[in-house]
């Protein structure tokens, strides 16, 4: 393919989402979704044509805020063609190439530039893509109503950590200590297959890889050797402190990740009950249990609204990896930040809210509350946790820095980011990690 006929595939794959978002077709469908079925559909189109088709769709989505900001500005319409062009001149520098990709004269090429568009891209080089004068929620690509949140979170690294989330999302990898102990061994033996890495910084399971690489086809993945998980989700589910012969509870188990690192540290002795209502979720962490040699792991379906009657004081340990806004992931799911609504975030935070009630039925006496958020956001975290403390006298908050010590710190982790109150929020520009709330609520002796 062209430099045009890629411009022309991603002006395409944008126009898609255009239509079905005007539609309402949208909600629910992420962005790297769209890119993979615009180049389903160009299956002729070699791994150099992707790589350069995801690039400047990747750059479009990363830049979204600002670049409707300097298109509203010049009271330009935001339409894939004018955000494409913006992007071209503002992050890429391609002035000058303009003419040669928007050409009658090349196969596959978007159609020649008109006036207006010729004079839109002059007034568009004249200015610069991160410029002052721009709100600063449109400089860190966050939606306005969600900065008092983030900033009651943030405090002082708001800018710094809103910063973070705009750029790419590293792969971790995290050794299965069942099946081999040594991280070094893995970050060694994944270097022999050309993907090279470093040990991560908190977490003592982790590699960092220096490149997104294709994993699944490897040995050692087949081999349940290793798993990929961001370092903040390894430092959650580590947090849980998990032993053998505990009865667990994962209330919100997803795909599995947290159960498999608490499985791995029990030892495969006890018990962990694995929840959750959605099938496709439950079915792929089996799939992940199996390769990994875990046995002790018991999954469990339920409805949406479920009843924890038979689970009452079981636990040990019960762990909530709670729904939630996702935000301190928006590094990977650029896209997401946009179509999150103040009554969706309403609803979320009213689930979460219910979960913290059975799971404060469940936990034994003597066991420990995990709540975890992949979010960024106060009232997702400490908001939440400091009302339920107000009305729950039967737990207190741990110190989570004290759980750190003794189970990252003796694993051979990094040390312990500064807490709150005894809460710790990871976040992506102090950490490198997603962004990731914990919060560990002791249950008193009755």
């Amino acid at each position: 393919m062209t430099p045009a006929a890629r411009t022309a595939a991603v002006i395409e794959i944008l126009a898609d989402m255009q239509a079905a978002s005007e539609a309402g077709n949208q909600r629910g469908k992420q962005a790297g979704q769209w890119l993979r079925a615009g180049l389903q559909r160009r299956r002729y189109a070699g791994s150099g044509d992707r790589a350069a088709i995801g690039d400047l769709f990747w750059k479009i989505q990363r830049g979204q805020a600002r670049l409707v900001w300097h298109l509203s500005a010049l009271d330009a319409a935001t339409t894939p063609r004018n955000m494409t062009l913006a992007a071209l001149v503002l992050m890429e520098s391609q002035t000058a190439q303009l003419p040669q990709i928007f050409s009658a004269d090349v196969a596959h090429a978007p159609a020649p530039l008109d006036a207006d568009e010729a004079n839109l891209i002059a007034l568009l080089d004249a200015r610069e893509f991160n410029d002052p004068a721009m709100p600063q929620h449109i400089a860190l690509e966050w939606p306005e109503w969600l900065m008092a949140d983030a900033k009651a979170a943030l405090g002082d690294g708001l800018a710094r950590e809103l910063g973070a989330l705009m750029g790419e999302a590293s792969t971790d990898v995290r050794v299965n200590i069942l099946k081999q102990s040594d991280r070094r061994r893995l970050r060694d033996q994944l270097a022999g297959r050309g993907i090279k890495g470093h040990l991560t910084r908190l977490s003592p399971l982790g590699v960092r890889l220096e490149k997104r690489s294709r994993l699944d086809d490897l040995q050692e993945w087949k081999a349940g050797l290793f798993d990929i998980q961001d370092e903040g989700s390894q430092l959650a589910a580590l947090l849980c402190d998990a032993r053998p012969g505990m009865q667990v509870a994962d209330i919100c188990a997803g795909a599995g990740g947290k159960s498999l690192v608490m499985a791995a540290k029990m030892q495969n002795k006890g018990r962990i009950l694995a929840i959750d209502p959605s099938t496709e979720r439950l079915e792929k962490s089996g799939e992940r249990l199996r390769r990994a040699g875990i046995h002790n792991v018991e999954r469990k379906l339920v409805a949406e609204k479920w009843s924890n009657r038979s689970w009452r004081g079981k636990f040990d340990r019960v762990v909530i990896d709670a729904p939630c806004s996702g935000s301190g992931t928006w590094r990977r799911q650029v896209d997401a930040r946009w179509q999150l609504t103040p009554e969706r975030l309403l609803d979320i935070q009213k689930t979460q809210a219910i979960l913290l009630e059975k799971a404060r039925a469940m936990v034994a006496p003597g066991g420990r509350i995990i709540y975890i958020t992949c979010s960024v956001l106060a009232s997702e975290g400490a908001d939440l946790i400091r009302r339920v403390l107000a009305d729950a006298p039967e737990i207190e908050l741990a110190d989570i820095a004290d759980i750190w010590s003794d189970t990252v710190g003796k694993s051979g982790g990094g040390d312990c980011p500064p807490t709150d109150n005894g809460m710790l929020q990871l976040l992506p520009g102090r950490d490198g990690t997603d962004g990731f709330f914990i919060a560990v609520l002791q249950a008193r002796l009755r």
